[in-house]
Parts: structure tokens; C-alpha cells; sequence
């Protein structure tokens, strides 16, 4: 059985995109779908939120991140640039725990398959991770939720 990955405009009640606390900051991690093809996170910016933004232009752009051709990860240690990555624009300033930013990403497989996100980095507690619309849930009822919650469907 094949799986095949389709968003929001396909269904889709969730964007795939989290971001979740790690060992040494927050990490941005993108759901896999069982069974899909091999994909991965090929580009990601961090944006300071614009109260006026949108997922087009989110506000001030602070850290860029761009992956070669072919190279796939599901999880990224928000400021750091993977093996295979090259940094268009390094983080140079310190999150604030109580203010808005907003993550998109885009993946490998399709330059139309992307994810964003908006969180507060207060939000990011051990055990739990920010995902779709800024909800915070624990890991494990996330872990739980049903893939085609996320886009995962059967062909």
C-alpha cells in the first residue's frame, strides 16, 4: 500500500510542521508520513510576526536555511544548519519567550508542499510540542492522532 502526502487544500486538517522544546533549543520537526516516498524539510525561515502578517509575508525574516539538491531531514535545531544545508541568513538575535514567530518550510518532494507555522517560545515545554495553528498538545496525544489527520492518505 502506498501513502501519499496531501495538505489542507487536499483535505488535510493539519499542517504536518512542529516545532517542540529540545536538548539545546527548540527544534522543528515535520511529521512523516508512513510509507510515502522519502521527503524532507528543504528550506526553512524563521520570521519575527507581523501583527499584520500573513503565511505570505509573515514579517521580519531572521534566519534562513536552505538544504542541496536532494538532501532530506525531518527535524532541524531551530538556528543550527544541517550537513547538506546552506545558511542564507544565520540567527543572530535571541528569542523572546512571549513573542509571536512564525516558521515556513518548504519540502523536498514538491516546491508546492510547504508548512507554517506561529508560536510563542514560551509555549515549548518538555513533552509537548506547537503545531498547525499554534495549538500546543503533549507529544504523545500528537504521536496518536490518526495520519490522515495530517494528509497521510491511502492512494
Amino acid at each position: 500500500m502506498s501513502l501519499a502526502l496531501l495538505l489542507s487544500a487536499c483535505g488535510a486538517e493539519f499542517n504536518p510542521l512542529f516545532v517542540e522544546s529540545g536538548g539545546s533549543g527548540p527544534v522543528i520537526g515535520w511529521r512523516v508520513c508512513p510509507g510515502a516516498r522519502p521527503d524532507g524539510i528543504a528550506e526553512v525561515g524563521l520570521y519575527r510576526w507581523d501583527r499584520d502578517g500573513t503565511a505570505d509575508d509573515p514579517g521580519e525574516l531572521l534566519w534562513h536555511i536552505e538544504a542541496s539538491h536532494g538532501i532530506t531531514t525531518h527535524r532541524i535545531r531551530l538556528g543550527s544548519s544541517p550537513r547538506g544545508f546552506t545558511t542564507r541568513l544565520p540567527l543572530s538575535v535571541a528569542l523572546d519567550p512571549a513573542s509571536t514567530y512564525a516558521l515556513r518550510t518548504n519540502m523536498s518532494s514538491d516546491d508546492l508542499v510547504e508548512g507554517f507555522l506561529t508560536f510563542r517560545p514560551r509555549q515549548l515545554r518538555a513533552g509537548s510540542l506547537v503545531f498547525s495553528d499554534g495549538r500546543t498538545e503533549s507529544r504523545r496525544t500528537y504521536d496518536g492522532r490518526d495520519d490522515e489527520d495530517f494528509g497521510c492518505f491511502s492512494d
